[in-house]
């Protein structure tokens, strides 16, 4: 069950959030998904894809981060091992919400809120969430610039979708990795960019990529495509220490 509220900093002004990796098992996946707009920092760390569901057909951008089911290999005792995190798994107990819409009308102001019963939220241990003047601590800005990417994502995930859509971009990837004379990892239903077509895409066509900001965000996700080389030296250096 979840108990969320509006975050304030008079009612959880001695609120923590425990960040440990041990205290919060919704770290242990092997991909998440992410957004065009963090390509620029993800692509530095982890393999981004883009990933159809074979039911609905929607389409999302994934990062990779573990080659088995509940794996994360970007994570140690520590914490993250990476410069960057998602910002789905960087929000931690935060979300989004919005008052009622009032008679006047007119966009509501987006406010943070808190889950109260996440098992992260405590006040003995973990990152304060206020200041003890009641200011916003680092870790509450940090979290909110993963919230604001998360608000803003999904509309730029659609444009990014509708425009290689429509240009015929969408290249389908078969990763197979081989770890061991016996061990094999398949990645299915995951699509990557067709460099070619890209390259013959009529200038106007370019424009239009440019225009949406989308064109880099492109060049990008191909490049990701280079880390399943430190994915798989991850992988190895692991099963070396089992």
């Amino acid at each position: 069950m979840s108990n969320i509220t509006v975050l304030n900093n008079i009612d959880h002004g001695a609120l923590k959030v425990d960040v440990n990796p041990a205290s919060n098992p919704s770290l242990n996946v092997n991909r998440t998904q992410v957004y065009a707009s963090e390509i620029a920092d993800l692509q530095k760390e982890f393999p981004v894809l883009i990933y159809r569901d074979e039911a609905t057909e929607a389409l999302q951008l994934h990062a990779i981060l573990g080659l088995e089911k509940d794996e994360n290999l970007f994570l140690d005792d520590n914490g993250w091992t990476t410069r960057f995190v998602p910002s789905l798994l960087a929000r931690g107990p935060f979300s989004i919400g919005y008052p009622k819409v009032s008679e006047e009308g007119g966009k509501p102001n987006p406010m943070i809120c808190i889950d109260l019963d996440d098992a992260r939220v405590n006040e003995a241990s973990g990152e304060d969430i206020f200041l003890p003047m009641g200011g916003e601590s680092g870790y509450l800005q940090y979290v909110k610039k993963a919230l604001q990417t998360v608000e803003t994502g999904a509309q730029y995930n659609q444009t990014l979708f509708a425009l290689v859509t429509e240009m015929d971009l969408l290249e389908p990837v078969s990763v197979e990795i081989k770890l061991s004379n016996v061990e094999q990892v398949k990645l299915n239903n995951y699509y990557t960019i067709n460099q070619q077509k890209l390259a013959a895409l009529a200038p106007e066509q370019l424009a239009r990529l440019n225009q949406y900001g989308m064109l880099g965000p492109l060049f990008l996700l191909m490049a990701s495509m280079g880390n399943f080389q430190q994915l798989i030296a991850l992988k190895n250096a692991r099963n070396a220490m089992i």
